[in-house]
């Protein structure tokens, strides 16, 4: 969807119309399902803090300025309510339930091997300070720019950079470590 569409759907939502919601729900539900659903692992939680997190948007519409600020917006309600989620729950998602989800292949001797990639990959991951997770996470997994995790993260998309060259340079060097 391009920026001036969603603009456009962000000031007919100020205005009250909800059809303009629904075309920023159809447009972002399905990137943040995923952000969430791999921070919760289970189903019906991920719709349940999607849904809240629509509500909290649309209630707070009119905080958002730009169409560039708001699917990084959208990210940060998410990752808010994931967070209380965890706080009500105080438990934590092994990264090992998500590497099944990461798999895109037919062939089970390919989706072996990946599998234990992703596994390996996944465990480096986990080895790297909680900022160079997030960035990593948030730009291979998410697919999100640097400006938008700068957003989220409540960074300089300068800081992003740094962070994501650190645990990539950092990444490599565990793998190299695994292979000698």
């Amino acid at each position: 969807m391009s920026e001036e569409k969603l603009h456009k759907a962000i000031e007919e939502c100020k205005a009250g119309k909800q059809e303009s919601f629904a075309v920023i729900y159809d447009h972002f539900s399905p990137k943040l399902y995923k952000f969430v659903f791999f921070r919760v692992g289970h189903k019906e939680i991920a719709e349940d803090i999607l849904a809240d997190t629509f509500v909290k948007a649309w209630n707070k519409i009119s905080q958002v300025n730009s169409a560039l600020a708001l699917q990084g917006w959208l990210y940060q309600i998410a990752k808010n309510n994931i967070i209380d989620y965890y706080r009500v729950r105080k438990t934590t998602i092994d990264l090992d339930e998500v590497a099944g989800f990461l798999e895109d292949s037919v062939n089970p001797v390919d989706d072996l091997n990946l599998e234990l990639d992703q596994k390996r990959i996944l465990k480096f991951i986990s080895q790297l300070p909680t900022d160079q997770q997030q960035v990593i996470k948030y730009k291979f997994f998410e697919d999100l720019t640097n400006e938008e995790i700068a957003f989220v993260m409540n960074k300089s998309e300068g800081s992003v950079r740094v962070i994501q060259h650190r645990a990539l340079a950092r990444l490599k060097e565990l793998a190299n470590k695994k292979t000698l």
